[in-house]
């Protein structure tokens, strides 16, 4: 079931957070018996260790329709965040923690029967990841891009679907789109409406890095391996924008984890999130990343902003407050130099034919007709005409006759004794010939002929 994912998830966060609690009291033995600057500092980084810990736990609680016990624990981050690290007594803290361990039991115990009772009524919401983006939430996206009227621009959807998302978004724009898609159904949809579409996992395509002005990433929802697509996708296809390009993530908010805000801190700036509208919302809780591609530079504030909305969904604005004109696109020419897909893709390639129209050529009247060497033909290019087979059948003459012509093979050996100084045999030397001879068979009026 996808969201055990949530609960192994929740189960290693606990173990990080008591980890860090268990080594705080240790520290703060320390501190009480002789003040030290170092164990101060300790006490610091363990603190924001056990702060990040809870938020992820936070998170998982969402995703697991727990909004009470997510509220909690969103509670105490906020305690851990202002929790000064000098005080002389912990016990409240202890207490508080020991409390909170307990609310967690249903969802750390090894136990499938609790599992199970746990995540049953998000069952109706498994779609095996697939969650195209609604058409009414395409237009603010659009209005927030510039795009150049005398720039064509590229446009990438790794997971295009049946491709209604990024048709909408450059529809009217002097853009091209390019888009991905695994099921080959929904592929062949996309065909008829983007310009590119490659067919089969993304990840054994082969597509041009730093050539698309714009990623549009609506990623799979689930855990591949162990490993989450949202950031999986995220990850292998960013590269694919030039710098300055313009990305569009759409994610669940509770996906929003510190690893997650920290790959998008360092690789994108002028980040802003915004949610889907409330119906949409209330469904998939679905939020839009959006941001400008930059050099990879780690920004750990920027991280903890985005954190920060995750973990507090109701303070995220909805997405009809994205400022038109906001993400002006690169006015950068550039072609997509490559772009296969892991299946060939033959119906693009017979509508790109046809277009072109070069499969319904007629031929020229030179192509058409008869053609006769310059010079006469030499011996050994007859040899090569006639072993190939180009003059096999009848041919129309004077004395019409009929010629197959054929090669024949052949392997000639010969020995030679090799003898020492004392004229003494001590063995001998092999040598081979392989030789060709070509036989044309020929069938007149007079009867059958064989020449060689």
């Amino acid at each position: 079931m996808e969201n055990t994912f949530a609960l192994e998830q929740i189960r290693a966060r606990r173990l990080e957070l008591f980890a860090a609690l268990t080594e705080m009291n240790l520290q703060h033995e320390k501190l009480c018996e002789k003040y030290s600057q170092k164990c101060h500092d300790r006490l610091e980084k363990l603190c924001s260790q056990a702060f990040f810990a809870m938020r992820g736990i936070q998170l998982c609680l969402e995703e697991l329709d727990q909004s009470r016990l997510a509220l909690y624990s969103s509670r105490l981050g906020e305690s851990l965040a202002m929790f000064r690290v000098n005080l002389r007594d912990y016990s409240k803290l202890n207490q508080t923690m020991s409390a909170f361990d307990q609310m967690l039991a249903p969802f750390v115990q090894e136990n499938d029967q609790v599992n199970a009772a746990v995540i049953g009524r998000m069952m109706n919401r498994v779609k095996l990841g697939f969650y195209p983006t609604a058409p009414d939430h395409i237009p603010p996206m659009r209005n927030a891009l510039v795009f150049p009227t005398d720039t064509t621009v590229n446009l990438l959807d790794p997971c295009c679907g049946c491709g209604d998302a990024l048709f909408s978004l450059a529809e009217g724009k002097n853009a091209l789109t390019f888009g991905a898609e695994l099921d080959k159904a929904r592929a062949e949809r996309a065909i008829c409406k983007l310009n590119r579409v490659a067919i089969g996992s993304y990840y054994f395509s082969r597509i041009s890095a730093n050539a698309f002005h714009v990623l549009f990433l609506n990623p799979p929802y689930l855990t591949v391996n162990g490993a989450r697509a949202e950031k999986r996708f995220l990850a292998n296809s960013y590269r694919h924008l030039l710098m300055g390009g313009i990305l569009l993530y759409i994610v669940p908010y509770y996906r929003l984890d510190l690893e997650l805000c920290s790959f998008l801190s360092t690789h994108f700036t002028d980040l802003q999130i915004f949610r889907f509208r409330d119906a949409e919302f209330k469904k998939f809780r679905q939020v839009l990343v959006i941001g400008r591609r930059k050099p990879a530079a780690e920004d750990p504030e920027e991280a903890k902003t985005l954190l920060a909305y995750a973990c507090a969904p109701e303070l995220i604005p909805p997405i009809d407050r994205l400022p038109e004109g906001s993400y002006e696109i690169p006015q950068i020419p550039k072609a997509v130099a490559l772009f296969r897909g892991e299946e060939f893709n033959e119906q693009e390639l017979a509508e790109e034919l046809a277009k072109a129209g070069s499969i319904l050529q007629k031929q020229s009247g030179l192509d058409g007709g008869d053609k006769r060497p310059p010079l006469p033909l030499t011996i050994s290019q007859i040899g090569l005409i006639g072993g190939s087979g180009l003059i096999n059948g009848l041919i129309d003459c004077d004395t019409p006759h009929i010629i197959k012509g054929r090669i024949i093979k052949s392997q000639t050996t010969e020995k030679e004794a090799l003898m020492t100084a004392k004229d003494e045999a001590y063995g001998e030397h092999v040598r081979e010939t392989h030789s060709s001879k070509m036989i044309f068979n020929l069938l007149t009026a007079d009867g059958f002929q064989t020449l060689t």
